[in-house]
Formats: structure tokens, sequence, C-alpha cells
């Protein structure tokens, strides 16, 4: 009897083993089946997975727009059977590792000056109403390569108690005339071991631009208290308020530093992307494009890249500021910041530093880079 149901247990046991070897493949093939199945009832000519690889550049006011970008792909996916977009967000950084182990995405979203036209593969007329400004800087020679889809904008902030230490006094309407002569003010060594307080922070290019001629410490200067003024944007400005909400930080006050941006986001396609895929991806750009989806780009703090039918107002009072500044944008096309991007950095130094020559070529350039003109 032992010997019966030690029989019967070897049996049991051999059967589940293949029980769980095989099912796995059965399902699967099931799926596959079924997935193939309504797709050809659908009408869908692709199914499977399409990766688009998320390049941070610059950050929203709130929330993050890799999740954006997911949840319009759930819109997306729930029109399509069968189709999925899995978004990844990641640093240059890690973009260049994931290249190194031959790793690829089928799409990118990536910020100005990241990746150059021959990385992609031109794009057809998408159906957008894009801003004027934006139109061509995603293009080269003739061909689209990149389509915009959220921006951002630069901010003058300062440190209020600063400022009344020195008797500074910027106001919105006259900040430009004066900022020269308050960064000098604010530029000095204080305390027992003679510590450097900069008047400046942030972009040396937007402080460059707007014709200063001082030292520009990196903007955490400004976050520390080591520089009075700083030039960052939007997600900067969000990051002091929620300092001052937490009680860690300090007042400060902020305001639109220029119509210029380059803080610009983009779409565009691998230039090995399959064939099949190619539908579905301007389909999910076409989907992000439309005015439903960009005016929801207000809630993270971004700016939208179309024309919006009806008037729509951020509610933070700052974003709303920069949506009145960018009003028209000046925009360099994305490409060719890139190429001339270490040039800009060594020119915006020298002007910095009181070199006019450098100053008039970085304004002859930047007029180049910018088609609309003249730098406000």
């Amino acid at each position: 009897m032992k010997m019966r149901e030690w029989l019967w247990g070897l049996l049991a046991t051999a059967l589940a083993a293949a029980y769980l070897l095989l099912m796995p493949g059965y399902l699967a093939s099931e799926r596959q089946e079924l997935t193939l199945q309504s797709k050809q009832e659908s009408g869908e000519t692709f199914s499977g997975i399409i990766t688009l690889w998320h390049i941070v550049g610059f950050k929203p006011y709130q929330g993050s727009l890799g999740t954006w970008l997911s949840d319009r792909a759930s819109a997306f996916e729930k029109r399509h059977f069968g189709v999925f977009i899995n978004i990844t967000a990641m640093t240059p950084e890690e973009f260049e590792a994931r290249l190194n182990r031959g790793e690829r995405a089928d799409a990118y979203s990536f910020p100005m000056g990241w990746g150059y036209a021959e990385r992609f593969q031109p794009l057809p007329d998408v159906k957008a109403e894009l801003l004027p400004a934006l139109e061509g800087t995603g293009a080269q020679a003739g061909e689209t390569y990149a389509v915009p889809y959220a921006l951002s904008g630069y901010l003058l902030l300062s440190n209020s108690r600063l400022e009344q230490e020195k008797g500074i006094s910027l106001s919105e309407e006259t900040w430009r005339a004066d900022l020269q002569d308050a960064v000098d003010t604010l530029t000095y060594t204080y305390g027992k071991k003679a510590r450097q307080r900069y008047g400046m922070a942030g972009s040396e290019l937007m402080a460059a631009l707007l014709g200063l001629q001082c030292q520009v410490a990196p903007y955490d200067s400004f976050k520390g208290g080591g520089a009075a003024l700083a030039l960052g944007d939007i997600r900067d400005a969000g990051d002091m308020s929620r300092l001052q909400t937490a009680g860690k930080g300090f007042s400060y006050r902020a305001w639109p530093a220029s119509s210029y941006t380059d803080l610009v986001q983009y779409l565009a396609v691998a230039r090995d992307t399959e064939p099949v895929k190619l539908p579905y991806i301007e389909a999910y750009f076409e989907l992000i494009l439309r005015a439903y989806h960009q005016a929801s780009l207000l809630e993270q703090g971004l700016l939208p890249a179309v024309l919006l039918p009806e008037e729509k107002e951020a509610e933070a009072d700052i974003v709303a500021a920069v949506q009145t500044a960018l009003a028209e944008p000046q925009v360099p096309n994305t490409f060719l910041y890139q190429r001339y991007r270490d040039e800009l950095s060594a020119l915006a130094k020298r002007a910095l530093d009181g070199d006019a020559a450098a100053r008039v070529d970085l304004e002859a350039r930047m007029k180049e880079l910018v088609i609309q003109g003249e730098i406000q």
C-alpha cells in the first residue's frame, strides 16, 4: 500500500511539474493568438511595444513630464488595441550608458541641444498649430526631424533680505535698467573669513544676453545664500516656493527675464525605427500636440507649444507671468544650438568679462540661431 501511495505521489509530482513547465508557454501562445485575432478584427497593422526614452533636460514646476507623457500614452493605448507606449525617463548620462550596452529606443523626448538631426528620421507634417516662433526649430536643410511640445522660460530671482541689507530695490518695471548697478552692489565679501557673496548666479548665457559684466556663480549659490540674484527658470521658482512652505527657504521675488528661451522639449523618431511602428508613433505625437492635452501642461508649470483655441492662463502667478512674457518666444533652432553651444558658452564668458568684441559676436550668433530677430 505504501508503495502504491508513493507511486501515485510521484506521478502527481511529475504532472504538476509538467503543468508548471508547459502552461506558461501555452498561455503566452494563446495570448499572442488572441492579440493577433483582435488586431485583425480591430484593423491594427501592428501589435507590441513602442519604446520612448524621455531625456530629462529641465524639469516642470511640479509633477513629472515623464508621468505626463505616460498619461498621454495610456489615452493612446485605449484607442489602439495591442499597441503599448513604454516611457522611460533618464538623464543624458544614463542614455549614453544604455546606448553603450546596445540598447535603443523607437522614439525620443529630448531637450533643446540634445541629439543631432542625423540621429533621427524625417517627420511628416504634424497636424498641430504650433506657435509661429517654434516652427522650423526642429528642422535641418528643409526637413523636419523634431517637433516641439513643451517649453519653459527664464526668471530673474532675487533674495529679498539681501536686497534690503544693501539698499537695493529692484522693481518689475525698472529692473533691466538697474540690474548692472544692483549686481555690482550685491557682489562683496563678508564675515571674518572674508567669504564671497556674488551678485549673480545661474545662466551665464542669459546674463550675457542681458548685457551684464560680472562673475556668474553656479545656481546653487543662490539657493544657499551665497548669491543675491539668479537667472533660473520656472522649476527653480517652484523649488524656492516649496522650501518656503517647508520653513527652510527665504523670501524671494521673481520676474520673467526675457522673451528668449532655449528650454524647449522635442519629440523625434529614431532613424532605424521599424516602418510598421511609424504610423503609431506619429499618431501618439499628434495626440500629445492636441490643444486639450497641451493645455494640461500649464498644470505642470510648463507652457504649451501650440496655439490654444481659447485663452487659458496658468493658475500659478509666476507661470502666468512667464506665459505672458513668452507669448512670442525667441527660440533657437535646436540642431544649430547644439552645434554652437560650446561657442556660445565661450562667447558668453568673454562678454561677461567685458570683452566688447565677444559681445558683438555673441549677438550676431544669436541672431543667426533665433530667426525671429533681436533678443529682448
